[in-house]
């Protein structure tokens, strides 16, 4: 009987192990669980179910995910550090504003272009002093 407790608080944590990273590379590739749950053919709800480590997925699910997000199975099932998630997080982040001021930057002239560089140096100049 003790066996079976803690198989079940085994399969409970590596649920929400797994939810987490599911929900981990959803967000950072800035996919709804609208969207996510369509592509792997799961009600959203369900979907919700998964990365709250309500429910686990099964590996059909499993290998849907890691193929859409270009990841290995284990990548999904492996239990990250906080730092490890931080790293990620922030660098994410970077990805989007380096996004943004691309799309930023097309729109604007030569002239404009170099006024917003002497800006940039100017803050980063500051930043560099503080």
């Amino acid at each position: 009987m003790k066996k079976r407790g803690r198989m079940r608080t085994e399969k409970v944590s590596l649920d929400k192990i797994v939810g987490d990273n599911i929900r981990f590379a959803r967000t950072n590739r800035r996919i709804t669980r609208d969207e996510l749950a369509e592509m792997i053919d799961l009600t959203v709800s369900h979907l919700g179910l998964i990365e709250r480590g309500e429910r686990g997925a099964t590996l059909v699910v499993l290998s849907r995910v890691a193929k859409i997000f270009d990841l290995l199975a284990d990548d999904l099932l492996r239990e990250r550090s906080e730092n490890e998630l931080k790293q990620k997080r922030e660098a994410s982040s970077m990805d989007a504003a380096r996004k943004r001021v691309e799309v930023f930057s097309s729109k604007l002239n030569e002239e404009e272009l170099n006024y917003v560089s002497t800006m940039m140096k100017g803050l980063t100049t500051l930043n560099k002093e503080q």
